[in-house]
């Protein structure tokens, strides 16, 4: 009982550390496009998912549709995306990248896609596929609780 108890304990310090680290990394990764993490987010997701409704947009950032309209009105302004009428429902408005968007999504990607290869290089070599195993499962543990903390 105490050895879980420990193994809790342990297993939510390592997760808070590494949670901290990647949070600033990431967050000093980006700004030097001049961009908040919420706006790379959304940047991010219109790359892999192509154009989506701004409730769609809001749920898959999950955050409010009036937080997400801030950011996406802050996109507009720049250039990097536009509001569009959604085709299957007039009333509704679809967020899609722009030209100046994509590129702009590009270059994100492969200044995260160099991020991990940095990190992952320094893991030893005879470790790197326990390492993918663990976060598979470590993903797979996280997504199947699908709470809050406070829950």
């Amino acid at each position: 009982m105490k050895e879980d108890k420990d193994n809790y304990t342990k297993f939510s310090s390592l997760m808070t550390r590494l949670i901290r680290k990647l949070n600033l990394l990431n967050r000093d990764q980006k700004v030097c496009y001049g961009l908040t993490l919420p706006q790379c987010g959304a940047i991010e997701t219109l790359h892999r998912k192509g154009m989506l409704p701004m409730n769609d947009l809001s749920r898959r950032m999950g955050v409010a549709i009036s937080t997400m309209t801030r950011i996406v009105d802050i996109l507009v302004r720049e250039n990097i995306v536009t509001r569009r009428e959604n085709p299957g429902d007039r009333r509704k408005v679809c967020i899609d990248l722009t030209e100046n968007g994509q590129t702009l999504a590009k270059k994100l990607q492969k200044c995260s896609l160099d991020y991990s290869r940095t990190i992952f290089d320094r893991i030893p070599e005879e470790e790197r596929e326990k390492v993918c195993e663990a976060l598979e499962l470590l993903n797979n543990a996280v997504e199947s609780i699908g709470l809050k903390c406070c829950a």
